[in-house]
């Protein structure tokens, strides 16, 4: 039993430093600004709120849905491997950045986890929380992203002071060995972002898109990480009910005008027979069956 559990925290490992590897960064080029009669929702951060478990991310991605239902102009400059410090970064040098954010009347942002995840050290990273020996580092780390939550809070805030800003929480799907060190990271995280609305009074709120998720693995992609199209809408609905709750629309039912494409990242990456292999691994490590 003990050298089954040691290859399976190998394989863990070797698939998260797979996922990690193969999440890139892209430019962006296309400076123009939704200029309609609705609010202007701007979406930052990462690869929840871009979409990447479906394939046609532009068009059914959560927030696109929410806009779509609630005549909103819509804008999302969020990118899969974001972490705090990449945020930071983009909100401080980029001027398209610092225009979408003067822009924008609701801002969304799902931001942390990769802090963890896209960490240059998540293989050691996660084979110490498996072993449940580096605790230290984990809530340093947390640390980190709770200044960082504060820094983007200030830079926003700098540029727009009455933008409705919108932080997710964060959810973690996985059952299993994967969910020993992922969860110890989401706990983490969510703590931070609650001390950070703490610091913060009135600045932000929080969109729990972990009671969405949470428990429901039939709303992941095949790569156990992300919302599939029926998570999208899913999420969607729940941020409805949300802005519904603050008058900010009166739609509570979502619109579908492009259904999403479910997206497996690991065949499209790796080709069919690895990815396919890669994809059993995972949810064989994650108890992700649907």
């Amino acid at each position: 039993m003990k050298n089954i559990r040691s290859l399976l925290c190998i394989l863990l490992c070797a698939v998260i430093s797979i996922a990690a590897f193969g999440f890139g960064a892209c430019a962006f080029d296309d400076y123009s600004f939704p200029d309609g009669s609705g609010l202007n929702f701007l979406v930052l951060g990462d690869s929840i709120t871009e979409g990447f478990g479906v394939r046609n991310s532009d068009e059914a991605c959560y927030a696109r849905i929410v806009c779509d239902t609630a005549g909103y102009d819509y804008l999302n400059l969020s990118r899969v491997a974001t972490d705090t410090q990449r945020l930071i970064y983009q909100l401080e040098n980029s001027e398209r950045f610092a225009q979408a954010v003067r822009w924008a009347d609701v801002i969304n942002i799902s931001i942390g986890s990769n802090n963890y995840l896209a960490n240059d050290r998540v293989v050691l990273i996660t084979v110490g929380a498996l072993l449940g020996i580096n605790n230290r580092e984990l809530d340093e780390i947390a640390e980190g992203i709770y200044e960082d939550y504060n820094k983007i809070i200030s830079i926003i805030r700098s540029l727009n002071p009455d933008a409705r800003l919108i932080f997710d929480n964060v959810y973690c799907s996985w059952e299993g060995l994967g969910r020993i060190p992922f969860n110890k990271a989401v706990v983490r995280v969510n703590k931070a972002l609650d001390r950070a609305l703490k610091s913060n009074p009135g600045e932000f709120e929080i969109f729990d898109i972990a009671g969405v998720i949470n428990g429901h693995g039939e709303l992941v992609a095949a790569d156990s990480t992300h919302p599939d199209s029926e998570g999208n809408v899913a999420i969607a609905k729940a941020m409805l009910g949300f802005l519904n709750e603050r008058a900010l629309t009166d739609k509570t039912d979502p619109v579908i005008n492009e259904p999403g494409i479910d997206y497996n990242y690991f065949v499209d990456s790796f080709g069919t027979v690895p990815g396919i292999l890669i994809t059993a691994i995972v949810r064989l490590l994650t108890l992700h069956f649907q």
